[in-house]
């Protein structure tokens, strides 16, 4: 296309023939459309003539359409000539009023500025009137634009609800069963070796990387755990361990449990495809929340009481223990009170959310929590609104969303204004491109 008009425009160069001028060109444009709406004031006031760069299609298309206009000819060319009044609204008693602007191009340095004025009393009001721009012309003193920073405080909430921290606690060292370390003792509780432990015929293994008939071990994890208002969401262990060169090694097991009790076991065998012989190794990635062979959950156990404890029992050495175990994030430091700062300026009326308080709100299921607004604060119009927000977890492909909202109206500098409160909450389905997904 470039080439084509470059073509054009060459040959009306040479032959004195109107081909594709630069005037003709120029003369696109982009204005206000006749039927522009004069609410609201971001519509109202927008600048069509932005949108030249960007074509025909954006400008015809920009707020749904019925804003701005793509035109060509002589209303292009005068668009952008000499001082002249163009259309701004405000909004005065609820009311849009085109107040006028001055705007274009002067000479010598002059400002385009309003020469005249009218005044347009308001309805509704006791003689309280409107200063409108009638006619604008070029001046020596006029207002430039000028901006200067305004801080606004918007707070934040900030800190942790969550005491319990996911934590990784290992005990033994991973040497492969050496003895070179020295000794790795474990820590059985005295729950421990007065339970379980106490059945083992000639006693208790000194610790890790201990290969002695007869003897059971036992280690409590006791530290790793820490209690709070959130669940146990996972946790897994993983042991090493290995059959010592003696007889009846097929007859040991491995046995989780709390207190000095057993709150699962299995034989060595049935979790090393059928055999435990001397020297057979195996080492196990065990999720307690759904164990090998009958998928037992043993999270709440452990999880309420606070330890766990391990036994190998009774031919067989341990190498190391690693327990990982992950809470749930049941709480959340989030915003419980705000207030509602106005900003009221010539293109219309600006609220800032500033955050006052802030508490740790249960997020485990999907729920009603408190959200209060002040509007007008420290003002005649000051309000305290409970809007609710909705918060919580819900299944895969589901979020926490008001189920049922309330409108009402509170009086407002501007007469009254339309608040939205959450009246109760619940899981539904995460809409796609604005549009629920059908079930």
């Amino acid at each position: 296309m470039k080439f084509i008009y470059l073509l054009f425009l060459f040959i009306g160069l040479c032959t004195g023939k109107p081909g594709v001028t630069e005037d003709k060109v120029k003369t696109k444009c982009c204005i206000d459309h006749p039927d522009k709406p004069i609410t609201p004031l971001n519509i109202a006031n927008y600048d069509c003539s932005q949108l030249l760069i960007h074509g025909k299609n954006r400008c015809n298309e920009v707020w749904g359409g019925g804003t701005c206009i793509w035109k060509n000819g002589k209303v292009c060319k005068n668009q952008n000539i000499g001082c002249k009044r163009l259309p701004y609204y405000e909004t005065h008693n609820q009311q849009s009023i085109d107040v006028g602007l001055c705007k274009g191009n002067c000479k010598d340095q002059t400002k385009c500025k309003p020469s005249e004025y009218e005044y347009k009393e308001l309805s509704d009001t006791e003689g309280q009137q409107i200063r409108i721009i009638k006619k604008c012309n070029c001046g020596e003193c006029s207002a430039i634009p000028h901006s200067k920073l305004v801080e606004i405080p918007v707070g934040k909430c900030e800190g942790e609800c969550n005491e319990q921290k996911s934590k990784i606690c290992q005990t033994g060292i991973i040497d492969n069963f050496s003895n070179s370390n020295g000794l790795e003792v474990s820590n059985p509780s005295t729950l421990l070796l007065t339970g379980i432990l106490s059945t083992c015929s000639a006693g208790v293994q000194n610790g890790f990387d201990h290969f002695i008939d007869n003897r059971c071990f036992g280690h409590t994890f006791t530290n790793c755990f820490q209690q709070g208002n959130c669940p146990l969401r996972h946790a897994s262990l993983r042991i090493c361990m290995r059959a010592a060169q003696v007889s009846l090694t097929n007859t040991d097991s491995l046995i989780l449990g709390v207190n000095g009790a057993a709150v699962w076991s299995k034989g060595l065998p049935s979790l090393n495809f059928g055999s435990w012989n001397p020297d057979d190794t195996l080492c196990l990635d065990l999720d307690l929340g759904n164990l090998p062979i009958d998928g037992a959950n043993i999270l709440n156990i452990i999880g309420s009481v606070g330890h766990l404890d391990v036994v190998v029992q009774d031919d067989s050495a341990v190498d190391y223990l690693t327990l990982k175990i992950q809470y749930e994030d049941c709480e959340k430091c989030l915003p419980t009170s705000t207030t509602i700062n106005t900003l009221y300026h010539d293109n219309g009326i600006t609220n800032y959310i500033n955050i006052k308080d802030c508490d740790c709100i249960n997020m485990t299921e999907c729920h009603r929590a408190e959200y209060f607004e002040v509007h007008y604060p420290g003002t005649i119009f000051e309000t305290i609104v409970d809007k609710g927000q909705c918060v919580g977890k819900c299944s895969k492909f589901l979020r926490c969303a008001p189920n049922k909202v309330i409108y009402s109206k509170i009086k407002a500098p501007e007469g009254s204004k339309e608040i939205s409160k959450i009246d109760s909450c619940a899981c539904t389905k995460i809409p796609w491109n604005g549009l629920a997904i059908k079930a």
